[in-house]
């Protein structure tokens, strides 16, 4: 089993990281391999989040030493049959913690944002069951109003009901599933929470 998470914080969480689909704006490029500062996104990612009990990415490999390795199924059926993967591969790790990091592969500026996640699911614990927000399933960063689906942190137990109540996710949107969450945005700039879906997007958001 995993080390105790996020020393620092005190907050146990697991992470999903997404690697699959089929990059058709970067002519089949896969995401996970495009490098910043040297290094592939997936790496990066996964380096932000190494407090986690467990990391698990949902795609293809190589992936750092202890992580899971799992694949949606079928194979591109969507992200949120990629979150359903990822849940089933921690539950057969029996890796219980009460939070889950949601993040897509492709996020260069997920240093920065990742504390901003932690920090307000630490918030949100309640001890002695007095204070703490109990309303809300989880958070996303958001820009300009638009919450992030792939930039979150969610309530393990709300993120397995949510797939319950989704149904077969095969083909689903993250706005199916996760709309189906309470959830709060974190207002971050686009440096934060940008993406790489083109090669114009990998030129401006990308260091060398």
């Amino acid at each position: 089993m995993a080390s105790p998470s996020s020393p620092l914080l005190g907050l146990d969480y697991a992470a999903i990281v997404l690697t699959g689909g089929r990059s058709s704006r970067l002519g089949g490029t896969p995401k996970a391999t495009l490098a910043s500062g040297g290094r592939p996104l997936v790496d990066l990612v996964l380096d932000t989040v190494r407090d986690a009990r467990m990391r698990v990415v949902v795609g293809d490999g190589p992936v750092l030493p202890g992580v899971l390795v799992t694949q949606e199924k079928p194979r591109y059926a969507g992200p949120a049959a990629a979150v359903a993967a990822g849940l089933h591969a921690l539950r057969v790790a029996e890796v219980t913690s009460p939070w889950t990091v949601v993040l897509a592969c492709d996020l260069p500026g997920v240093r920065d944002g990742i504390p901003l996640l932690l920090s307000a699911a630490t918030g949100a614990e309640v001890p002695d069951d007095r204070e703490g927000d109990t309303t809300c399933d989880g958070w996303c960063l958001s820009e300009d109003g638009r919450l992030q689906w792939l930039f979150a942190i969610v309530r393990t137990a709300a993120l397995h009901r949510a797939l319950d109540a989704l149904g077969d996710p095969s083909n689903r949107s993250m706005g199916a599933l996760m709309g189906r969450l309470t959830l709060g945005g974190i207002p971050a700039p686009a440096a934060v929470t940008a993406d790489i879906d083109t090669w114009e997007d990998a030129h401006r958001w990308l260091r060398p």
